[in-house]
């Protein structure tokens, strides 16, 4: 059996990498989660058909496990489907993901990098994502385009959906429930990846991985435009307000 591991950018993938020892990475050429980002941000939003074709042979041609941020894709769901290839969906709260975001973002910024992740220029307000007062909304107003072209790996059996709170806080039991949906000897051992299953913090993309820090980060009317624009999104995921 072969091990695949999805997770949109920024959702505690160092928690349940670790517990499988994933290599190598794979890099999703197709692009298709930017499509329905606004104008304003300058982006090429349409689909790469060549990277699309790349990504599913390179998802074809893994060794036994590997990991990436990889989109949902009919081409990549059907290559899975092929190969009888099991795939752990590491998601957790956007919201918790727009914080993690920004305060990676701006450790970088202080730092002096001026490229950190989603700092894209906009042209209707001239500046950078990260040099504005408010990026947050930005970040928001992302992550409502980018979260459902995601969301159809919810729609295989072949896919197992695993939140990022669950085997932070419930760790036994959701790593349990995963060997056990795994049901392959490699993956019989709960203890093994419960040992594993914890975060590196010399991880360089590590923070702190906090639950619920939306709580304290978000101000009210990021509150509501999260509600407005991640409520499907939200529901989708298993999560709520």
């Amino acid at each position: 059996m072969r091990l695949f591991i999805t997770s949109y950018q920024k959702s505690g993938t160092h928690q349940i990498m670790p517990m499988f020892v994933v290599r190598p990475d794979v890099v999703d050429r197709g692009h298709s989660n930017w499509v329905d980002v606004p104008e304003r941000y300058g982006l090429n939003k349409e689909i790469n058909w060549e990277g699309v074709q790349e990504t599913a042979q390179n998802l074809r041609l893994f060794p036994g496990k590997a990991f990436g941020h990889i989109a949902y894709m009919p081409e990549y769901a059907q290559v899975f489907e092929e190969t009888n290839t099991k795939v752990l969906f590491n998601v957790r709260d956007p919201r918790d993901v727009i914080v993690a975001e920004y305060e990676n973002a701006m450790i970088k910024m202080s730092k002096g990098d001026k490229s950190p992740l989603w700092n894209f220029y906009d042209k209707e307000s001239g500046k950078r994502i990260f040099e504005k007062e408010d990026p947050i909304t930005d970040l928001i107003i992302l992550a409502a385009a980018r979260w459902p072209r995601w969301l159809g790996w919810l729609d295989h059996d072949f896919v197992l959906k695993v939140k990022y709170e669950d085997l932070r806080l419930n760790t036994r039991e959701t790593v349990k429930d995963i060997v056990e949906w795994l049901d392959y000897s490699e993956y019989s051992d709960v203890d093994h990846f419960v040992k594993k299953a914890k975060p590196r913090p010399k991880n360089p993309t590590f923070r702190k991985g906090n639950v619920g820090d939306w709580k304290i980060t978000f101000k009210f009317h990021h509150m509501e435009l999260a509600e407005e624009l991640l409520s499907a999104t939200m529901e989708r995921l298993g999560y709520v307000w």
